[in-house]
Parts: C-alpha cells; structure tokens; sequence
C-alpha cells in the first residue's frame, strides 16, 4: 500500500473523529458503542486487508442518524419561512391554502391541483394561468393556493400587486425586486395600475427571463385584447402571451356570503 493512501486510511481511521457522550461504552472488540440507542459508533477493519491490524472507523448510530434527519428538517423548515417572508410580505396572501377549498368552484380547484402536479413541466415551459373574473369570485385565493403550496415544496414565490412592484422599482430610496430570485410570481389585481413604462418593463422582465406567471383581474381576456390606450396593450400583450392557460372564477366564494356569515356570528354572540 503507498503512503498516501496509509496516510489517507490512517486520518479516517483516527479515533477522535469518533464523537463520544458520557454514556458511551467499549464492546469487548473495542468498538464504541452510543450509550443511548446501543447502536456501534465505530466500526473496524484490518489493514492491510486480511492480515494487518484493525483500524477503528467512525460510523453514525441511530442517534447520530435522527439528529441529522431533525436537522435537516429544522433547516428546511427556516428556509420555507424565509422563502415566506420574502415573496409573500402580505399576511393576507400566506392564508390561503388547498386546505380551505371547499370547492365550490371546481373546475379551478382542479386546475390548481393538477398545476400543483405538473409543476416541473410548468415551470420548464413557462405556461402561466389568468385567473379572472368579478370581484368576490376567489380569483386571489386560487392564485396564492398555487403559491403556498409550491412555497411549502420549497420553491421561491413572490405574491404581489403590479401597481407595488411599480412603486418599488420607482422608489430610489430602496433596492428594486429582483425578480429573477423567483421560480413563479404572483400579479395581483391586474388592470388597476396606471399604464406607464416600468409597469411594462416589469412585465418584459417577467417575460423574458421565462418565469412562470399567475395573474388575477376583473378583466376577461377578450377586454384584455382591446384595450383603451396603447400602453396598457403592450402590457396585456405580454401578459396573454404568459398565461396561456386562462380559469374564469364565478362569484362563488363571494366576500358578500362570508360578511353575511360573519354578522350572523356575531349577532349570535351579541345575543346570548
């Protein structure tokens, strides 16, 4: 055997490498054992093979093993935290979720789901989806279900308003978005921002840097072709062009029924 590769075995061979507790023990060959699981934390082999002397090797009991597995979990979950405070800063957005859908509007609760289900082929050809519709219809609600759970996957999702991201990158006094940190973004409330030139230059960057899009509005896509002024053409241009995949949300999880349904608790309360 050369003397890189003795030395080599010998540095992974080294007994401090083994990490020991209090309650550790020695075996009868030697080997440490984790006073906790009784699991060996070394194990040993002889070198040269077959007839030389043993050598002892540091090995991961089952502690060892759910330590790293609570780790990775913890990590995981701080990372999908940050994920959330980053893209999706309004707390109203982070509420919405598969969990709540009561599916009154099933063909966009399929959608949703089936989107959720081919993500990877949605995101390598960056197909978008238009959600619109009346106000009240639950156009957001699908939206940021689609953004929650993709932020739970441990994907980056931004979930903002058009007329925000203009104010933003309009604003000198504080760094620009940078979009390109995100795999979807989530254009709320499209249509009641001004037409300006950085709404549009949002847009194209969105466009051009092939980052799926969702966008919610109260405009149908045939008013989204005619638009009133050549500036918001551009924007609706791009924007069809994006969402290729649009969902019209009927007013069925309208706030009307749930400002109703929170009066009727209330008075039930006030009542008794």
């Amino acid at each position: 055997m050369s003397d890189t590769i003795t030395r080599t075995i010998d540095a992974i061979a080294d007994r401090s490498n083994s990490v020991t507790n209090e309650c550790d023990y020695r075996n009868s060959e030697g080997i440490l054992i984790c006073g906790m699981c009784n699991q060996p934390k070394e194990t040993r082999k002889k070198f040269p093979l077959g007839s030389g002397t043993y050598k002892y090797f540091p090995i991961k009991c089952l502690c060892d093993e759910q330590a790293e597995e609570e780790e990775a979990i913890r990590q995981k979950r701080d990372e999908i935290k940050r994920f959330i405070e980053d893209g999706i800063p309004d707390i109203r957005y982070r509420g919405y979720n598969f969990e709540q859908d009561d599916n009154r509007n099933p063909k966009a609760s399929e959608l949703c789901r089936k989107y959720i289900k081919h993500w990877s082929d949605m995101k390598e050809s960056h197909y978008g989806i238009l959600f619109y519709g009346d106000t009240g219809g639950g156009k957001s609600f699908y939206a940021c279900c689609i953004a929650n759970a993709l932020v739970q996957s441990g994907f980056r999702v931004l979930v903002i308003r058009l007329s925000d991201l203009v104010k933003n990158r309009n604003n000198k006094l504080i760094q620009d978005i940078d979009l390109t940190r995100y795999e979807l973004i989530v254009l709320d409330d499209v249509g009641v921002e001004n037409a300006t030139q950085t709404a549009y230059n949002i847009i194209d960057d969105i466009y051009k840097n092939n980052i799926p899009l969702l966008v919610t509005t109260n405009l149908s896509p045939s008013e989204l072709k005619v638009p009133d002024t050549l500036d918001k053409q551009r924007i609706y241009d791009r924007i069809l062009q994006m969402c290729c995949i649009t969902q019209k949300i009927d007013v069925s999880i309208s706030r009307l029924e749930i400002a109703k349904e929170r009066s009727r608790k209330a008075l039930n309360i006030l009542n008794q």
